[in-house]
């Protein structure tokens, strides 16, 4: 049977309006908070991995041997403004030039999704074929999020913020949920969440708050 290609949209176009800041270029342990999940996504098994950017963003939040990746690819989108749907559209026009299989959806602040996240929902999605995979939090589906080729038209289709959420509710559709835990389910949208991600980030590397 033919291995299925999966590949990885990282949505990294959002305007952090709520932020007040570039949330992706934040500090997180030795880089930055919009790396770490992409760093994730290019150790695990995706290919490519799409970066969706702003038309200008000069991606100076992302350390040179992310950028430089031979797994990344770039994808600016004009449309970012738009919302989510718009970025994830950018990504998936390419996912389907890249004749990918499925593609596993990833939020730029989501900086606690591990390889090892990614590999689960992976495996999952390549042993039992199902519409979706998606990462759950007490049985509500969040990215990361795999869609199978059949999924993209309705993909394509979406407008304005909300991605994909609308058609996991859909039971047209046949997925599968995976309940990863807690913490890597965390976004990060205000400097709040913010302040709360990286308590949280040392308490789980051992070290107390606030300690260097």
């Amino acid at each position: 049977m033919k291995d299925i290609t999966i590949a990885g949209i990282y949505l990294a176009a959002g305007e952090s309006r709520r932020m007040g800041t570039d949330k992706r270029a934040l500090p997180w342990g030795e880089s930055t908070l919009g790396a770490a999940g992409l760093q994730a996504a290019l150790h695990s098994c995706l290919a490519p991995v799409i970066v969706v950017v702003p038309p200008d963003d000069a991606l100076a939040w992302l350390p040179a041997e992310l950028r430089n990746h031979e797994k990344c690819r770039f994808v600016r989108c004009a449309a970012h403004h738009g919302g989510q749907a718009h970025s994830l559209a950018c990504g998936l026009q390419e996912a389907v030039a890249s004749g990918a299989d499925a593609a596993a959806v990833l939020l730029a602040d989501q900086p606690f999704v591990t390889s090892e996240t990614i590999e689960v929902l992976a495996g999952l999605y390549r042993r039992h074929r199902p519409d979706y995979v998606a990462f759950a939090r007490f049985g509500t589906p969040m990215p990361p999020v795999i869609f199978g080729k059949q999924m993209f038209p309705s993909l394509l289709s979406l407008k304005g913020d909300a991605g994909g959420r609308a058609l996991l509710r859909d039971p047209h559709w046949r997925g599968l949920l995976y309940e990863g835990g807690e913490t890597a389910s965390l976004d990060i949208d205000t400097k709040d969440d913010y302040k709360h991600a990286v308590i949280v980030r040392e308490e789980k590397e051992g070290r107390p708050h606030g300690r260097r």
